[in-house]
């Protein structure tokens, strides 16, 4: 019978190691006798997991699916956010950190962040009800928390692949962190300059990609030393939700 690596599996199913991990932990997936090997058996069950949770169905919900032989019914997405607007409304330090690690652990990296954590970013900006100020605070600083956490981890993953993230512009404290969580979950070691300067930042290592993150458009001296870089052959990308070229003055980039 055929068997599969976690770094092949994570590759072709676009699940984390830590996802994995959890849902053997939580008994939705079948045994395995070698830690390391993976069946054709667990590679269906993993893609039906991936895509159970790609709906924002928690692990509770799919195990009672699985118990009921039945549909997995879920509150989805909404549901989750919810959750994560309570804690921070409510949930102390601790119970707030404890619930972001068991959602990145419950979900895909993309699910987690384009899902959940960027709408919830989003919303928590728009905000002006009472206390809004305060949630926004606690946000920032647990996805913070959560990118240090994740990128420390990663580093000590010898099979993890070097990437400097680098902020060009940003709109938000956070954009910048919530790439480098999702970045880390598809395998790369990331290493962020979050100042968004207006200008090239100094690397401290070599990294085998270079994502430019431009939140807020890409001034011309940056654009410069894009096109520069990509001629010289460097594996680098622009990445971001406006990556049109503005002049724009630095200080008005520095959010991050």
């Amino acid at each position: 019978m055929h068997s599969y690596t976690t770094d092949t599996v994570c590759a072709i199913t676009g699940a984390h190691p830590a996802n994995l991990k959890r849902w053997m932990k939580q008994g939705l997936l079948t045994p395995q006798q070698n830690p390391e090997n993976w069946s054709e058996t667990h590679l269906t069950e993993i893609y039906t997991l991936v895509g159970l949770t790609a709906t924002g169905a928690t692990l509770e919900e799919i195990r009672q699916g699985q118990l009921g032989a039945s549909k997995v019914t879920t509150f989805g997405w909404e549901a989750r956010k919810g959750d994560m607007l309570w804690q921070l409304e409510f949930g102390t330090p601790l119970s707030l950190s404890r619930q972001m690690h068991h959602m990145s652990s419950n979900y895909s990296g993309d699910d987690f962040i384009i899902n959940l954590l960027r709408p919830l970013s989003v919303w928590l900006y728009a905000d002006q009800r009472q206390g809004a100020s305060r949630r926004l605070d606690r946000f920032e600083q647990t996805v913070q928390q959560q990118a240090d956490k994740v990128m420390r981890i990663s580093s000590r993953n010898e099979s993890s692949i070097p990437l400097f993230l680098e902020a060009v512009s940003v709109l938000d404290k956070t954009e910048i962190w919530l790439e480098a969580i999702r970045l880390t979950a598809m395998g790369f070691n990331v290493e962020v300059d979050s100042r968004a300067t207006g200008q090239p930042a100094l690397k401290t290592r070599l990294h085998q990609h270079h994502v430019m993150w431009c939140g807020a458009g890409i001034n011309q001296e940056m654009q410069d030393y894009f096109e520069q870089q990509r001629q010289i052959g460097h594996s680098v990308m622009l990445s971001g939700p406006d990556c049109n070229l503005h002049y724009i003055q630095s200080s008005t980039s520095t959010a991050a």
